[in-house]
């Protein structure tokens, strides 16, 4: 079992986010010892932006400059992180309605077109095997209702890339209201945190 855990939060302290997520990554090896990890902190450590020197090379298969090629190598080498991982856990916390900055940059750099998903008669096909994907899911405000879910832009989208790169097997552990002003906020964790063992074992074993 080698896990690809990603955090996107940019807050270090009292992230619900990285809680959670830290959390699924624990009862993963919990039930496989043997897990292996690989982590990426885009909070603190955020992938580049997409140039256009970079999106061309990546197309064409040639960098025109050191930088550049850098970029190029960072980008392919997340993206064999993704291809030879056996589970993915993400931390996902709501920005703006939408996932952060940090963590839409990483989508772009491995959401690539002959790479990652392909454009057919049909439609785009995904190019990745399938794999479970354990979403840390955690926002200031009530989204999973009728009123407010027209302004998620956060889980819905994040599938939605993710099934468009073939990964269809994803699972969200929410916890809402976690506004550090929230007085619910600690139940609304500790409610999510009581989930993960049961979605574990379903998914897992």
């Amino acid at each position: 079992m080698n896990i690809l855990h990603l955090d996107s939060s940019p807050l270090t302290q009292n992230s619900s986010s990285r809680r959670l997520s830290r959390a699924i990554v624990d009862e993963i090896c919990r039930r496989f010892p043997q897990a292996t990890m690989t982590y990426r902190d885009l909070g603190r450590n955020p992938p580049a932006h997409l140039s256009e020197d970079t999106f061309i090379a990546l197309i064409k298969g040639a960098a025109s400059d050191a930088q550049t090629e850098r970029e190029v190598a960072a980008i392919h080498r997340s993206i064999d992180e993704l291809r030879r991982c056996d589970a993915v856990v993400i931390g996902a916390p709501m920005f703006n309605h939408s996932v952060t900055s940090q963590l839409k940059a990483w989508i772009d750099q491995v959401c690539q077109a002959k790479i990652t998903f392909s454009f057919t008669s049909a439609g785009a096909v995904g190019l990745l095997e399938d794999k479970p994907v354990f979403i840390a899911s955690t926002r200031g405000g009530i989204y999973a209702t009728s009123a407010q879910r027209e302004m998620d832009h956060q889980e819905p989208y994040l599938q939605a890339t993710l099934r468009l790169m073939g990964l269809n097997n994803s699972h969200i552990i929410r916890a809402e209201g976690v506004d550090k002003n929230n007085p619910g906020r600690e139940r609304s964790e500790n409610n999510a945190l009581n989930d993960i063992p049961a979605l574990i074992q379903k998914v897992l074993l």
